[in-house]
């Protein structure tokens, strides 16, 4: 360009895409450039691990309505705007109830995926296995669905289950706290002097059967208990032998923590008459879905049910929003589980914005300060780091939403609906004032 005037260079290196006299916009754009990708983690989403059993031997149903629920939970805080400025997203993991699975998914969210906290889980002895690496990792973590004292308790046999877990929380009840809630109405509500109680093989079946025993035993009710392997065809020959070795049982609960596994103990233990006309029979929570529960147990008329939760009735407008939701998505209403996996989601994000941060001590000390009303009612964990648990209290208490709501329904019709069944205890709830069990109409 040398024969070119200054004002024809001038002009050609402006059409060429560059500037000769001033490259200060360059610079800044540059600049600006840089800054954001300095900055580019900043602007990511906050990582929640989600927990659940999608494959056998792990309850499915519940993993799936789980999975769900925790979606939702994302999806809802999302619309809002996220926390901190920022989307969660969840990354969920399978976890089987097999523990040498359920020990990987939690190394993996811990220490590849580094997500923020962790919520979910609905076996017990799956969450056992993981919190050894949230202990060492320092990792928060909600557990919504499981029930073994040792979860916040700690195991004094195991040193993998410290007491005191610092960054364990769990809003499910206690194995302990649901069987005395149980145990109270045998014992002052109906009044019976002989039990039966069938659980199974799995963690929270041993601290079941466990926490069963002392609360009846400090009554003076005589107690015969089986534990059955979950998934298996037909559990006929052993309700009949403990049908011909407790003839004069009251009470026959079956406590089996896995839904299908359940319903068929239970039309077994029908069909050969451990439960009959003059014995009650009670059930697991997921008989809320009373259409699953007819149709797999056709001849469960008076069979009574623990819900954890609330009824319908009882909803505030966010737990009316989810279950509405889910008996569009699901075909059935929202299950006490979906409940507790979305408030998982909520105490986690509310820990967060209180925190202002994502650090994992700074939601710990959060989540120990909690005082949030979700779809379950409000949450508080009571003993924590500044409030230790007395010594004349049980150590599960630890870090533990201490009264989640217990009721006891009773299908006294065929075909009835969850909403349609009476409460028959706790007594300030009672149906019908007075009625511990209403005889049925078979």
């Amino acid at each position: 360009m040398h024969g070119l005037s200054r004002s024809a260079r001038r002009s050609a290196g402006t059409q060429a895409g560059w500037h000769l006299r001033d490259h200060r916009p360059m610079r800044v754009i540059l600049g600006a450039l840089l800054v954001l990708a300095a900055a580019g983690p900043a602007f990511a989403d906050i990582l929640i691990g989600g927990v659940a059993p999608l494959s056998q031997p792990g309850d499915v149903a519940g993993g799936q309505e789980m999975k769900w629920a925790l979606e939702q939970a994302v999806n809802d805080v999302n619309a809002k705007g996220g926390v901190l400025g920022q989307k969660i997203r969840l990354v969920f993991y399978d976890t089987q109830n097999k523990p040498d699975v359920c020990a990987s998914v939690a190394k993996r969210l811990a220490q590849e995926d580094k997500v923020a906290a962790v919520v979910g889980e609905f076996h017990s002895g799956c969450a056992l296995a993981q919190i050894p690496t949230y202990n060492q990792a320092g990792m928060p973590v909600v557990f919504s669905e499981t029930y073994n004292d040792k979860i916040t308790a700690g195991d004094p046999a195991d040193p993998n289950l410290p007491a005191n877990p610092p960054t364990v929380f769990r809003i499910a009840p206690t194995s302990t706290y649901y069987s005395s809630f149980i145990a109270d109405w045998i014992v002052n509500g109906v009044r019976a002097k002989k039990v039966v109680q069938v659980v199974d093989t799995t963690d929270y079946g041993v601290g079941a059967a466990s926490a069963m025993k002392e609360a009846l035993g400090k009554a003076g009710v005589k107690l015969a208990q089986v534990s059955v392997e979950l998934a298996q065809p037909d559990y006929a020959s052993i309700m009949t032998r403990l049908k011909n070795e407790n003839p004069d049982a009251e009470v026959v609960y079956y406590d089996v923590s896995e839904t299908a596994t359940a319903y068929v103990v239970m039309q077994n233990g029908i069909d050969v008459g451990l439960s009959n006309a003059k014995n009650i029979c009670v059930g697991n929570p997921a008989m809320r879905d009373a259409q699953s529960f007819w149709q797999a147990v056709p001849n469960g008329v008076g069979c009574l049910f623990q819900l954890v939760g609330l009824t319908s009735t009882q909803f505030n407008e966010q737990a009316k929003s989810v279950d509405q939701r889910a008996r569009t998505a699901l075909g059935h209403e929202a299950r006490n589980y979906a409940f507790e996996a979305y408030d998982s989601v909520l105490l986690v994000v509310d820990a967060i914005r209180r925190a202002n941060s994502t650090d994992a001590k700074a939601i710990v000390k959060a989540l120990e300060q909690t005082s949030m009303v979700g779809t379950q009612g409000k949450y508080v964990f009571t003993y924590n780091s500044q409030n230790p648990v007395p010594k004349d209290k049980p150590g599960w208490l630890w870090h533990q939403y201490a009264e989640p709501p217990l009721q006891l329904l009773e299908f006294t019709k065929k075909g009835q609906t969850s909403e349609e069944a009476p409460t028959v205890w706790p007594a300030s709830r009672q149906t019908q004032p007075g009625k511990a069990f209403i005889p049925p109409s078979r």
